[in-house]
């Protein structure tokens, strides 16, 4: 599975997971879907694994890492993964436009206009002209664009959605949140101490393995003294060895 990269200071999953856990995140694992293929799953189970946070409006975001948003994150986005693995199939582009030069390209809608969000529930596959008539959700304060299945909030730009929602931290009450969602895709939220054991050998084992560097570069540096010294005191008898010793000359030698 992959990890997060992070340029010249990679983090492990403890430090990600506990980071998730401060902020409020809790650990949903899914059931796998039975027709779901191998590489699809573990796509999904390589951002499981960190947590979600649960909203109030019902959406499901992963670590930063994953979200549509985040530019510098992964290439294949949370929302495509969800759809990958609960809805088995990507979007269909080889169709661009139809008969009336509409865009028909499919794209994966999101329900709740938030686009970071997994809910599988808040996701669907459709054409671009119908994605795009979502973003005119909402005239008369419900769900009036016409679109099939309906949307499960109207629209709001990201930046305002991101200033509206309240972060949901109780199990119980995530669970009541997602209990159409766990009708259809089964999950089970795991305690917030599920993790502390593999948690505290990862740390355990992050430390020798920084106490190894260190010591790898004191011993290389040691190394690099005696080759220095050593070549030094080559050069120094090369030297001496190449000067032509002085003779003695006595009277009468010419």
């Amino acid at each position: 599975m992959e990890e997060p990269k992070q340029q010249n200071n990679k983090r492990s999953s403890a430090d990600i997971r506990s980071e998730m856990r401060q902020e409020g995140a809790l650990y949903l694992t899914f059931e796998r879907p039975q027709l779901t293929p191998d590489s699809w799953w573990n796509e999904w189970k390589a951002m499981q694994k960190y947590g979600f946070f649960i909203l109030n409006t019902g959406c499901i975001m992963p670590y930063k890492y994953f979200r549509k948003t985040f530019k510098t994150g992964h290439k294949l986005k949370g929302h495509q993964r969800a759809v990958h693995c609960f809805l088995n199939r990507t979007p269909d582009q080889t169709v661009r436009v139809n008969q009336h030069g509409w865009p028909c390209g499919e794209q994966i809608s999101h329900l709740c206009h938030n686009p970071d969000c997994v809910n599988p529930e808040h996701l669907v596959i459709e054409p671009q002209w119908k994605n795009l008539r979502r973003n005119y959700c909402g005239e008369n304060g419900h769900c009036d664009c016409g679109m099939t299945p309906r949307c499960v909030r109207t629209y709001t730009n990201p930046e305002t959605f991101a200033n509206s929602w309240t972060l949901e931290a109780d199990i119980k009450k995530a669970k009541v949140l997602l209990t159409n969602l766990h009708a259809t895709y089964p999950f089970n939220i795991l305690p917030s101490n599920f993790y502390s054991a593999e948690e505290v050998k990862s740390k355990n084992r992050q430390k020798r393995r920084n106490k190894e560097k260190k010591h790898d570069k004191q011993r290389s540096k040691k190394a690099a003294k005696r080759r220095k010294t050593a070549h030094d005191d080559g050069s120094k008898d090369s030297k001496e060895e190449s000067k032509e010793p002085e003779t003695d000359r006595s009277e009468g030698e010419v």
